[in-house]
């Protein structure tokens, strides 16, 4: 786009003025996203994306102006307010395009493919993301954020290049839309992901952590969870003691920094400075899930209990604020109130003195401390890095007056949509919060939201809808909706032991398979027909599982709790399908990683299962500190072996305690079999069945990591399977 970027570059300076709201557009007022009815009243006079714009564009010759964004997004409430309620540009937008508003939630494949066009032209990427496109869905250019005087010039541009050189911006349409379909549908050869090749990619991506404060790299922090959830992994797996420290590093300097909130819980975006201290305060339902299942693994793999802690908080943060009263969750909470990012969240030292009083105020400002420089400057935002974990009486005292002082404050804007994957996302640790916490309330929350989004999102025929809002589902389901909701019901399964949610996961992932998977090759598109000029295969993980790796997850957990003969071999080939490309980029293909691990070299947690699911075992602490319980649930008609069977040749179910000193006094104890006869053998064999409880005892209180390694060899009446080893591994906290 060589005329238009020239154009871009010689911009004419507009003068902005903002002249107010139009009168309602029902295209926007009544549509089942909160951010597009928010641009009702605009002067730009949107579309939804749909037939409807596209046929004007076709007959009217247009380009398509689509800009994508979500209610949370600050930049994009300022160019709503600078660009889109500015008549000139307004004008120019309504007579020469066709305009079209997006919520990038809602169409999240359409959003990723788009992205990756302003990505490549411009070596950026952000929202609101601006594009421009030919009348079939092809794109010619692509933006971030701008200021109104650049906006004009390139709108002027992008029209004068349509009017004198149309071929020109066709043939750019075409050439875009061939390299970008053909490099997100790109096949790779097939990589085997050995235990070698996995540890490398964990310890390659611990070289590329920021030494002092922890996360990728030394600009703003993002957490990447999948990342940090596939490091965690190969830390449990190989004891790297470097790749767990670049994960602390991490989950330290976020549980401490201002990304925190320290009154309410749960965690903003992301952090603009190297430090996590000034965040982007917009606050995610997807960040919430899946920072949760980063800190609950830790705590697993740590036993510390500032972990389990903010994860608590976390969990409790989204069921106070971002829970809708029949269950499911909410999308978000707005960056802004006020007119201002971050206003709810961040004091001035007047406002410190107001509240805490001179004395008390001062400490706060040391303890806090100011922003030095940037939009914040000269303010306060909320941090622990001064004190890291330790016990501060008047710390305490201060932030309880902080909270009440915060309540009468403005809220920003909750976005009330219920989305499919971030409900499952959510639902999956909350499940494994209950679990690991042991918390009824945390497992009553995933089964009422669970029970919100089968019932009021997914129908008889199978179709599970991606958005709900206002008593209306909208947009079909992604493929990432379907493997979120399947991995979160799987959880609910294995937080309540019943059938009904493993049920629901197989109808989903069958459905998942029918509408998205690629015959040829095993791996999935991310929707059942064309979003925009082509259908995709999601592949890369950015702020969250992409969706092949959340799929691949999915299938693989299935596999392990109802394998069949299919269901595995169709998890291998979709690992063969993904595996060149995950190897050959760990920091985008974590996600399909630590789903391909767990399939090829053994599960992982306190809950596992065995003989393709027919064994449930659970480690669980015992009565005491000084006692550990596994305790197994065996399928009716299924059984294990004793631990001194009858037979030579059968396999005793045997528990050895590895992992501390306190472990090598463990002495095991171990349940009556019941003897029976049983078709295969004449002889009378030593089984145990139904509930089984082995105890593992110590001469002192157990802490830090224990693992549990679980020996048993699942037989039926007809039938014996190989013989399998669990390691259920957990870290113990000191006894409080």
């Amino acid at each position: 786009m060589a005329a238009v970027l020239a154009l871009l570059v010689h911009a004419s300076i507009a003068n902005a003025k903002f002249v107010g709201k139009a009168d309602d557009n029902p295209r926007m007022s009544q549509s089942s996203s909160p951010y597009l009815r928010s641009h009702s009243n605009d002067l730009v006079r949107w579309y939804d994306w749909g037939d409807e714009a596209f046929k004007q564009a076709r007959e009217k010759k247009l380009p398509l102006f689509v800009s994508f964004g979500y209610t949370a997004c600050h930049w994009c409430h300022v160019m709503q307010e600078t660009h889109f309620n500015e008549e000139a540009i307004a004008k120019t937008i309504n007579e020469q395009f066709v305009p079209v508003l997006v919520d990038r939630e809602q169409r999240t494949a359409l959003d990723d493919t788009y992205m990756l066009v302003t990505e490549l032209l411009t070596q950026r990427g952000g929202w609101p993301n601006n594009m421009f496109l030919t009348p079939d869905l092809k794109p010619f250019y692509g933006t971030g954020y701008i200021p109104p005087q650049d906006f004009t010039g390139l709108l002027k541009g992008v029209t004068d290049s349509w009017a004198k050189d149309n071929p020109a911006v066709l043939a750019e349409g075409d050439r875009l839309a061939t390299l970008l379909e053909g490099y997100l549908n790109r096949k790779q050869e097939a990589q085997n992901l050995t235990p070698a090749l996995m540890a490398q990619a964990a310890k390659t991506l611990s070289g590329q952590f920021d030494a002092f404060a922890g996360g990728l790299g030394d600009g703003p922090k993002f957490f990447r969870p999948t990342v940090l959830a596939f490091m965690l992994l190969q830390a449990e797996r190989t004891g790297d003691a470097e790749v767990l420290d670049a994960v602390e590093r991490t989950l330290q300097s976020g549980l401490n920094g201002g990304i925190h909130d320290h009154i309410e819980g749960g965690f903003h975006r992301y952090a603009i400075d190297p430090g996590w201290r000034v965040p982007h305060f917009e606050k995610m339902l997807n960040d919430q899930a899946l920072n949760t299942e980063v800190y609950l693994t830790a705590y697993r793999l740590t036993g510390k209990p500032e972990y389990a802690a903010t994860a608590r908080k976390t969990i409790d943060y989204v069921m106070a604020d971002l829970t809708a009263p029949k269950g499911g969750f909410y999308t978000a909470r707005d960056a802004d109130s006020e007119g201002e990012e971050g206003t709810y969240y961040v004091w001035t030292p007047e406002q410190l003195e107001k509240v805490l009083g001179k004395q008390d105020a001062e400490f706060a400002l040391n303890t806090f401390g100011l922003i030095a420089d940037g939009e914040m400057a000269g303010k306060v935002i909320l941090n622990m890095d001064s004190v890291r974990n330790q016990s501060v009486p008047k710390l305490d005292q201060v932030l309880a007056k902080l909270a009440e002082a915060r309540k009468p404050r403005q809220k920003p804007v909750r976005d009330e949509k219920i989305l499919a994957n971030w409900n499952g996302m959510m639902i999956a640790s909350v499940a494994q919060a209950a679990i690991l916490l042991d918390d009824t309330n945390y497992r009553n929350a995933a089964v009422k939201a669970g029970e919100f989004v089968w019932t009021k999102m997914h129908d008889e025929d199978g179709v599970l809808h991606r958005s709900h809002f206002d008593g209306i589902n909208d947009v079909e389901g992604e493929l990432d909706d379907y493997a979120q909701m399947a991995r979160g019901y799987l959880f609910v399964h294995d937080a309540t032991g019943d059938k009904l949610w493993l049920d629901r996961a197989k109808a989903l992932l069958a459905q998942m398979q029918k509408n998205f998977q690629d015959a040829d090759t095993g791996d999935f598109f991310g929707t059942r027909e064309a979003a925009g000029f082509a259908r995709t295969k999601p592949r890369s993980d950015v702020d969250q599982p992409s969706g092949n790796g959340a799929a691949l997850d999915a299938m693989v957990r299935l596999a392990q709790r109802a394998g069949t003969p299919d269901m595995r071999r169709a998890t291998e080939q979709t690992i063969a399908a993904l595996s060149g490309i995950a190897a050959g980029t760990p920091t985008s293909g974590a996600s399909i990683l630590s789903a391909s691990d767990s399939f090829l070299h053994g599960q992982t947690g306190v809950v596992q299962f065995a003989g393709n699911g027919v064994v449930d075992a659970r480690l669980m602490p015992g009565a005491d500190s000084k006692s550990l319980v596994i305790r197994l649930q065996v399928a009716d008609g299924w059984h294990v072996n004793s631990h001194a069977p009858l037979e030579d040749y059968l396999v005793a179910t045997k528990l050895d305690i590895a992992g501390n000193d306190a472990a090598k006094t463990a002495s095991v104890s171990y349940p009556e079999p019941e003897t029976k006869k049983l078709a295969f053998n004449e002889k009378p064999m030593a089984l145990l069945e139904n509930q089984v409880e082995i105890t593992a005892r110590f001469d002192k209180p157990i802490t830090g990591p224990v693992e549990a390694q679980l020996q048993v060899q699942t037989c039926s009446d007809e039938i014996c399977l190989l013989p399998e080893t669990l390691k259920l591994r957990v870290a113990l906290p000191p006894a409080s």
